[in-house]
């Protein structure tokens, strides 16, 4: 038989990807992208993202160094997989914040209390002569009482995981020990300062806000909302502070 009547062999084809892998590569870019399509319509905190995409660094290898979730890497971080805080944690701050605001809607409307945004949770800020005499720690009139106990109440149900709660507590300039006229305990605007973040942490917990969330700081004269050249100015700078954050 010629040569010519002899049935050709093919060539053996070189070594290349296998044919499954350009499925494979396919699934998962639709995949990534129906995540990414999640991620632009829904409410994520910072926390959460970062869990996802370490998850996704691992599994698809997109970026060097990625590690995958496992039981054993959180068990070296101090917590497992069921201690991870669930997805309507943030949820339930909005709740809290939202139930104060609804209780002390006029004091708000009135600038006795403030309430804002920031990095990771709110402030409130306790603002006026309602609470703090000049040289005091102690909540003397039934108004300012009031008005912390309902705001414990709402506090009180933030969850105490992934949470704190510091209480700032902040003087004028002339509270100690400056003004001798003004009697007063307190060597120091550091220590009225602090104290007064102690008086309203214990006004907290026992409205029910769990202790564990409970920081207590003072920053005497240092940080003035507006001059202390006027006694509705110094007023206005007895202030605290009370920051709710993710930890």
């Amino acid at each position: 038989m010629t040569d010519e009547g002899r049935a050709k062999k093919c060539p053996a084809p070189a070594n290349s990807t296998p044919a499954w892998m350009t499925t494979f590569g396919d699934m998962n870019s639709l995949l990534l992208t129906f995540f990414i399509a999640m991620l632009t319509t829904a409410e994520i905190d910072g926390r959460e993202l970062r869990l996802i995409l370490s998850a996704f660094e691992g599994t698809f290898g997109m970026m060097d160094g990625g590690m995958t979730l496992s039981q054993g890497d959180l068990a070296e971080m101090g917590q497992n997989i069921e201690n991870l805080p669930s997805p309507d944690v943030g949820n339930q701050l909005s709740k809290a914040i939202k139930q104060i605001a609804e209780l002390l809607e006029p004091e708000l409307k009135s600038k006795k209390v403030r309430l804002e945004k920031v990095v990771n949770g709110y402030k409130i800020t306790l603002v006026g002569d309602i609470y703090f005499k000049p040289g005091s720690a102690e909540i003397e009139y039934e108004e300012g009482k009031k008005i912390l106990m309902q705001m414990g109440v709402g506090l009180s149900k933030i969850p105490t995981a992934g949470f704190k709660i510091e209480v700032v507590g902040h003087t004028d300039n002339k509270s100690v020990p400056i003004d001798a006229s003004i009697p007063t305990q307190y060597t120091s605007a550091w220590e009225l300062s602090t104290a007064r973040a102690c008086t309203i942490v214990k006004i907290f917990q026992a409205a029910g806000v769990n202790p564990m969330l409970l920081i207590a700081l003072g920053r005497g004269e240092q940080d003035p909302l507006i001059p202390n050249d006027t006694p509705e100015g110094r007023a206005y700078n007895r202030r605290v502070d009370i920051y709710i954050t993710e930890l």
